[in-house]
This record gives C-alpha cells, structure tokens and sequence, in this order.
C-alpha cells in the first residue's frame, strides 16, 4: 500500500517508469551531442592543469632536498 490509500495501478506505474527512462535518455543524448565539441578542449585544459601541477611539484621537492 502507498500513502494515497489505495494499490497503485500497474500500468500507471509502469508507464511513468517508462517516462522517466525515455526522458533520461533523451536528456543525456543532448548532453553528449552538446558536450562533444568542448570535450577536447576539456581534456587539453586538464592535461595542462595536470603538467603545471607537476612541474610545480618537481621545483618544490628539488628545493626542499636541502
């Protein structure tokens, strides 16, 4: 039993279940579509992000052995 009383129909759960697949789907079908060209971008702005943070590391650690 739910909290409005009565069994909830199946069929009404079922499509609503199915609703909410089809509409996640379709939402992240866009975001792929739209994330696609920036993606690269991304991944060079993390790649260097990654670089600078090592080099930073490097420097410190050569500093600090002294």
């Amino acid at each position: 039993m739910n909290d409005k009383g009565g069994a909830k129909n199946p069929i009404a759960w079922l499509l609503h279940a199915s609703l909410v697949l089809l509409g996640a789907s379709i939402a992240l079908n866009l975001a792929v579509a739209f994330l696609q060209p920036v993606v690269p971008w991304l991944a060079c702005g993390l790649a260097v992000a990654f670089l600078g943070w090592c080099v930073v590391t490097f420097i410190r650690w050569r500093r600090s052995r002294w």
